[in-house]
């Protein structure tokens, strides 16, 4: 027998494999309609008008939701949530926001990343993850910084939005460099009402 002759599969064979591959393209098709109607979605039940801008939290946890929105609004921000990353990304595509806190405890967000890496490079992301480990993998992937667990201390947050948002700083040195938060890129910060007021 001819070494080189290869005998062709069968007819059905072949549209066997031919429905596979429209089955995958319809799949990935209606993926891509249902990730590019989110944000009309959320345009039809929230309104871009209602939505605070700022500050985006993305988790389930309802806990974590009050706990991080009323320490966002004490700072002076707005705080919109999302569930998902998916809606994440369509509040990215609707609001302006200049920092994402994302729940990693449950969770990976990578399409997330991917999104404010690729489009929105400005945002700065804090993960809250499981343990160091996963933090400093996080930072790796771009995070500016991270948080330990649900339960995480309130004022490293707060640490966490001044040293991003109001001192503008690219990440998070210390964790960046595999040192504990003690806020020392904040200790000299003063805001602007007490200049003010020394004036």
């Amino acid at each position: 027998m001819n070494k080189l002759f290869k005998p062709q599969p069968d007819l059905e064979e072949r549209l066997d494999q031919v429905n596979e591959q429209i089955r995958r393209a319809r799949w990935r098709l209606d993926w891509q309609t249902r990730e590019a109607r989110i944000p009309l979605t959320i345009q039809e039940d929230i309104g871009v008008s209602k939505l605070e801008g700022g500050v985006m939290l993305v988790s389930r946890d309802r806990a974590l939701r009050d706990k991080v929105r009323n320490l966002i609004h004490s700072e002076g921000y707005g705080c919109d949530i999302s569930e998902r990353s998916t809606s994440a990304v369509g509040l990215l595509k609707l609001g302006k926001y200049q920092m994402i806190i994302a729940d990693y405890t449950r969770r990976s967000r990578g399409r997330l990343f991917e999104y404010v890496r690729r489009y929105q490079p400005h945002v700065k992301i804090v993960s809250i993850v499981r343990n160091t480990d996963e933090g400093r993998r996080v930072m790796r992937a771009g995070s500016y910084s991270y948080l330990l667990g649900r339960d995480f201390d309130p004022e490293q947050l707060r640490t966490c939005i001044i040293s991003a948002l109001k001192l503008q700083n690219d990440v998070c040195w210390l964790l960046a460099n595999g040192e504990r938060c003690n806020r020392s890129c904040v200790d000299n910060f003063e805001p602007e009402e007490e200049f003010r007021i020394l004036d």
